[in-house]
């Protein structure tokens, strides 16, 4: 039976970082923020449609679409946001499943979904184990603002959006605390892996 483990956290927790271990430790990892990147760099003609609808047009440049101009006016219109979202997660639930049959075909021992809206979208039954990643809101911001150039504008609405860690903390079968180190965090994300496959 393949173990499937759901990786979740807030903006800027460090789940980015336990799926590049895992995936250089040979392991199967479907990263649910990369299939949307993909959708706004290759964007389908239904998509670019729903975003005239919402009158996102000018996001839409020659070859991709511009997620900064999408991602300020989301919060500003809850309509907007909702069809926006049911379509990107709609999505990525197909790409999902397809992972999870493909790698069970292959009887692979174990495999690993990155889904920050996991609690969010109460996906908990998809998983044999869910971990989370936690790490304190200041540490978060600075990373996001380092790393994926997010204002703290947009990194309070995002996170405002999202679970908190006290909800997460009662869902989750594991927690890793990232606060400190990446080194002292891969040596616990190791710990919890070899726990998960005992």
């Amino acid at each position: 039976m393949t173990i499937v483990v759901g990786i979740t956290g807030g903006i800027g927790s460090g789940k980015s970082t336990l799926s590049s271990f895992l995936k250089k430790k040979g392991y199967s990892v479907h990263d649910s923020d990369k299939e949307v990147s993909l959708i706004y760099k290759k964007p389908p003609t239904e998509f670019k449609k729903i975003l005239i609808k919402a009158g996102l047009k000018k996001a839409i440049r020659k070859n991709y679409i511009d997620k900064e101009i999408i991602i300020s006016k989301l919060f500003e219109d809850q309509k907007m946001k909702t069809k926006i979202e049911k379509y990107l997660h709609y999505e990525v639930k197909k790409k999902r499943n397809i992972f999870i049959e493909t790698k069970k075909a292959k009887k692979e021992n174990i495999i690993f979904l990155d889904i920050p809206l996991l609690f969010e979208n109460n996906l908990d039954n998809l998983f044999t184990k869910i971990i989370c990643v936690v790490s304190k809101k200041k540490i978060r911001q600075k990373r996001v603002e380092k790393l994926k150039k997010i204002s703290k504008k947009i990194f309070v609405q995002i996170a405002k959006n999202q679970t908190s860690d006290k909800e997460r903390k009662k869902r989750a079968d594991y927690l890793i605390v990232n606060n400190r180190s990446k080194k002292n965090f891969i040596k616990n994300a190791d710990s919890v892996i070899k726990d998960i496959l005992k």
